[in-house]
């Protein structure tokens, strides 16, 4: 869209040792902030005003959710988040999780209130009126839908949120040369790409350069963001997940794709597995979900419309 963009801070987890989710940093960072939030909520307010927008669409966004919470006269809101399905009642549940789930719950409720919710789902799952929640597919890049899948790729592509799991994948590599490896971390001052070995290459995050090579791939290996899985499903590439340690969200994710059939769920990069996988995954039924994304993205527009603000 050629509009101005007005760029704002937010809020943002905190890490351990660049692999798990610090709770208590990321209070600690929330609390040491709470007047810098105040004042971009104002800066948000001169924003809106200035554009006189017909709609606010919040792509769960924490200061974008209080502003809707705490302002009586504004436009209406659009809340998108695969993070919603944690409110719905079909959406996988996890025993040994039930009070990490209970917390997501809570916090999608806030980062939903007052605001039409469209919840991104892997498959397909009945919408819920009551609390305003339409489910509808994930909504990818335009990039990935000019790619071909090639079904005879030679390598596995890995994608490290935090630079920390590095040491897991240099040691596994180590004892099993014989598997090609393309690995994107976000380490700092990083080379473009660095050749550990003739068998592990490591890039910069890049993501246009990522979805071309996962094209490209035989096996995903990531840390279960949803993006990531979804584009994955839609190449029809197998996936391996390890989430980030303490990272409900993305443990959630990838049960939630171990059960709906795409993928292995593990909580170490123990690579051994990738032999469980297949070559390839059946497109059909997951693409024409994310064909069917602009009609959903349409319905929970003129739901909003009628939302009382």
């Amino acid at each position: 869209m050629k509009i101005p963009v007005v760029q704002l801070p937010t809020l943002e987890f905190k890490y351990k040792n660049n692999r798990s989710v610090s709770n208590a940093a990321t209070l600690v960072g929330v609390l040491k902030n709470l007047t810098k939030y105040r004042r971009i909520l104002r800066q948000l307010d001169e924003v809106v005003a200035q554009a006189q927008p017909d709609l606010i669409i919040n792509f769960f966004e924490p200061i974008a959710a209080f502003y809707a919470i705490t302002r009586r006269k504004r436009p209406p809101v659009v809340a998108i988040g695969h993070q919603f399905m944690f409110q719905h009642e079909g959406y996988i549940q996890t025993p040994g999780m039930w009070k990490q789930q209970l917390s997501m719950k809570l916090y999608t409720r806030i980062l939903g209130a007052r605001a039409t919710k469209l919840a991104l789902s892997l498959y397909e799952a009945k919408d819920v009126p009551e609390k305003s929640i339409i489910v509808g597919p994930p909504i990818l890049r335009k990039q990935l839908f000019g790619l071909e899948s090639n079904p005879n790729g030679d390598f596995v592509l890995i994608y490290l949120l935090n630079h920390g799991y590095a040491a897991q994948i240099i040691e596994w590599s180590n004892r099993n040369p014989q598997v090609k490896l393309h690995c994107f971390y976000d380490k700092p001052e990083a080379p473009a790409e660095f050749q550990h070995s003739p068998s592990l290459t490591f890039h910069r995050l890049d993501g246009e350069k990522f979805l071309k090579m996962m094209a490209e791939c035989r096996h995903v290996v990531c840390t279960a963001g949803f993006e990531s899985v979804s584009e994955a499903a839609w190449l029809g590439k197998p996936l391996f997940l390890v989430p980030v340690e303490n990272h409900v969200e993305q443990q959630v994710n990838a049960l939630d794709a171990q059960q709906f059939g795409i993928g292995i769920a593990e909580t170490t990069f123990n690579l051994d597995r990738l032999r469980e996988l297949p070559d390839r995954l059946p497109t059909e039924k997951f693409r024409r979900w994310v064909d069917s994304a602009p009609q959903k993205l349409f319905a929970v527009i003129e739901h909003a419309g009628k939302f009382p603000r």
